[in-house]
């Protein structure tokens, strides 16, 4: 039964706010509340999917080793039956192998790409959205669409402590020697320096013309 079912849609609301508020006022993720179904397996704890990602560059040889393994044994032993079964065990062994590989790499390219659009855990986004299936994939297993999946996400107020949050520059205020922000000046007498003038004329010409400006030079 999912939680929201047992109290209701009313009442589960209500449950989700308190948890996003609160983890909205943790900064250490760690200490995050999070809830799940665990015996419908919506959620896989850190151990299992550390274990996971550790099998993974084994999976794949395992899958090559089998591949051959199957070839061998057809041509070698098409009369015999109980090798033709054992074949038949193995093929089913390789496709397991190959999903469970397929499901791990996707998983990785999602990750990535959710980390590309500022998500901070992107377990716990694909936790929310509903797990892996809810995410769209190409032929090669490489995500589509990432940007339109978490922009509601981003949009929700609650949700907001799962992104970056940039911070705005302060804009430059020329006083003297330094500006407001603390920038050193390099066009004042008191903090004169060709070389930084250069630098400043070369990365942000429109800064440099503020500062020599407010340093009473023309240029």
């Amino acid at each position: 039964m999912k939680l929201e079912e047992l109290l209701g849609e009313e009442l589960y609301k209500q449950v989700e706010e308190k948890i996003n508020a609160a983890n909205a006022n943790e900064p250490d993720k760690l200490k995050h509340i999070r809830y799940a179904d665990l015996s419908e397996g919506e959620y896989v704890s850190k151990g299992k999917y550390d274990t996971a990602v550790a099998e993974k560059e084994n999976l794949a040889g395992q899958v090559k080793t089998l591949g051959t393994t199957i070839n061998d044994l057809k041509k070698n032993n098409a009369d015999n039956e109980t090798l033709q079964n054992t074949i038949t065990e193995l093929q089913t062994k390789l496709k397991d192998q190959q999903t469970a590989n397929e499901q791990i790499s996707k998983t990785y390219a999602l990750k990535e790409s959710l980390t590309k659009q500022g998500v901070l855990d992107p377990d716990y986004l694909i936790y929310k959205a509903g797990g892996l299936d809810k995410f769209i994939f190409d032929k090669e297993g490489k995500p589509v669409g990432v940007e339109d999946a978490v922009k509601p996400y981003k949009e929700d107020k609650a949700m907001a402590h799962l992104f970056k949050q940039e911070q705005p520059k302060p804009p430059y205020q020329p006083q003297g020697g330094a500006g407001g922000s603390g920038t050193v000046n390099p066009f004042a007498k008191e903090t004169f320096n060709l070389t930084k003038q250069g630098e400043l004329l070369k990365t942000n010409p429109e800064q440099a013309k503020a500062m020599a400006a407010a340093a009473g030079v023309t240029i």
